[in-house]
């Protein structure tokens, strides 16, 4: 885009912004009124529209609004991104606006096609029968309630594969692959997290600000309850893991062969975390005691969300990636400010989501508007250093060598070694409800975390991200399926699905490393 410097010989058009990707390009409603030339000739005047956006004052349009034609039909368009915006442009007739708009629709759906035969993801349907509450019927087999809010894949020691999805009304189990299966198992208000403890047999709940511990077995369906589309009779007994402290959020892995559970509270200002360990073994006979009390330690800010790395913590806050070793209970914050202000970057105006191990001595980490490629001692080890996101993104996931950035209206998916946008999907209210943790296996350091130094061999054709979208706004070869018990889905709401890596993704059975990465390696390096 270009904006006329100058006037009469001395006119010339600069480069004020890059060129609006087609993926994040849509049209808006013909509600904008007809114009007046004269109307239109004072609104480029004062460089201004009625409409959100902003017109170039081009003197070709000039001459036009002052001679012959006497109206002007507005055709406005809308960006998606961090400096989104509505752009408004105006034909002579509406002859000229509706062929205008037939070609940018055209090239829209041309790009989306073209993207979906290269595409490193495709959405798989976890559920598509979901529900708001009050539109809800008591207890209907394989129908979700309430607005979807975290959802966890996990496997059992028969090597069945379920899915929890928790909501503002509960929590649903079912197989995975079988949506008709999926049972209301316990009905909490406002659930907003779920862990798997696959050693100890327990499954971690945050439900309403309270967290909770319940043995898996008594919220599996069993196979009558699943046959019958039955709701299930098993009763169970939650335990509960705080007193009376309010619960923000809460964390899982394993540090020096422990499995620890960590969550956050407040006490004023401060950022309070306790730290609870789990022992016991049910495999051994000796059953799973209650989490016992370990340690406190608090920062004097606000945090957010948390990861367990090797052996310490890294706890995401204002401050920046909080670094915390365990044992000492000393930290240390990266990046510094020094490093932020030389980059153009002020700390505290973006928020940090999450720390990607790219190898041995190198991370990414990924702020809420760009990414910074730092060194195992907290340096810049790039040159450029940042990745500057097309959106504003709410949360990241990760499934090498891709992060996925994930905003209300689109998931930015890029290769982190070269930087480059490798794919764009599209959609209305997406949400990311699984990232890839939650699920702590005796055998595997932290899976899914994203700087964990396991070296365990994850299959890269497993799905590791999960999403929520209304079901309204999806690309016509991303429909959901109709429910297989027949009920009917219910329009403008929400469907689960799971990101389902293609054959574009990782040559099958290797792991991540610089040697082998993927296909995208042929991606130019990132130019901001």
């Amino acid at each position: 885009m270009s904006k006329m410097k100058g006037q009469g010989t001395d006119a010339r058009y600069v480069v004020w912004k890059p060129p609006v990707r087609l993926e994040l390009l849509a049209l808006e409603s013909l509600s904008i009124r007809p114009v007046r030339s004269n109307t239109l000739s004072r609104m480029m005047r004062s460089g201004r529209s009625e409409s959100p956006g902003r017109i170039s004052p081009d003197p070709a349009l000039y001459a036009d609004a002052g001679s012959g034609s006497d109206t002007f039909y507005p055709l406005s368009i809308y960006a998606h991104g961090k400096h989104g915006r509505s752009y408004t442009l105006y034909a002579h007739t509406v002859g000229e606006r509706t062929e205008w708009r037939k070609k940018i629709r055209e090239a829209i759906e041309a790009r989306k096609s073209a993207q979906e035969r290269t595409s490193i993801f495709r959405l798989e349907t976890i559920t598509a029968d979901t529900a708001l509450s009050q539109e809800a019927p008591a207890h209907q087999p394989g129908l979700v309630t309430g607005r979807v809010s975290c959802t966890l894949p996990f496997e059992l020691r028969d090597a069945r594969r379920f899915v929890a999805i928790g909501s503002e009304d509960g929590v649903w189990v079912g197989m995975l692959g079988r949506p008709e299966s999926i049972q209301r198992v316990m009905s909490l208000r406002l659930v907003t997290q779920v862990a798997y403890l696959e050693e100890f047999g327990l499954l971690v709940v945050l439900a309403d600000k309270s967290l909770y511990a319940v043995d898996i077995e008594s919220v599996i369906p069993n196979e009558a309850c699943v046959a019958n589309l039955a709701q299930p009779s098993t009763t169970f007994g939650l335990k509960k893991l705080n007193s009376h402290m309010t619960v923000h959020f809460f964390s899982v892995g394993r540090s020096a062969g422990q499995t620890l559970i960590v969550y956050k509270t407040r006490r004023g200002l401060d950022s309070v975390f306790r730290i609870l360990e789990v022992s016991g073994s049910p495999e051994a006979g000796t059953g799973t005691h209650p989490p016992l009390h370990r340690q406190d330690f608090f920062l004097p800010t606000e945090a957010h969300d948390l990861l367990f790395l090797k052996r310490n913590l890294c706890i995401m806050c204002t401050k920046g990636f909080e670094i915390m070793n365990l044992e000492g209970l000393t930290s240390v914050t990266i990046p510094v400010e020094e490093d932020m202000q030389r980059l153009g970057k002020r700390q505290a105006s973006y928020k940090p989501l999450t720390m990607i191990r790219l190898r041995e001595d190198e991370f990414l980490l990924c702020f809420d508007e760009f990414g910074l490629y730092m060194d195992k001692r907290g340096a810049p080890s790039r040159t450029p250093s940042v990745i500057e996101w097309e959106g504003t993104a709410v949360h990241a996931g990760w499934h090498a060598p891709y992060v996925l950035l994930f905003n209300p209206f689109f998931i930015e998916i890029r290769h982190v070694e070269s930087g480059r946008l490798a794919q764009v999907i599209s959609g209305h209210d997406i949400r990311c409800v699984w990232d890839g943790r939650g699920v702590i296996s005796p055998t595997v350091v932290n899976p899914g975390n994203s700087a964990d130094e396991s070296e365990a061999v994850e299959d890269p054709r497993t799905p590791r991200v999960h999403t929520v979208m209304d079901n309204s706004e999806i690309s016509p070869s991303f429909a959901a399926p109709a429910p297989s018990h027949g009920a009917p889905t219910h329009p403008g709401r929400q469907v689960v699905f799971q990101l389902m890596p293609t054959e574009r993704l990782v040559i099958p059975g290797t792991r991540y490393a610089s040697s082998v990465r993927s296909v995208a390696d042929t991606l130019p390096p990132y130019v901001p």
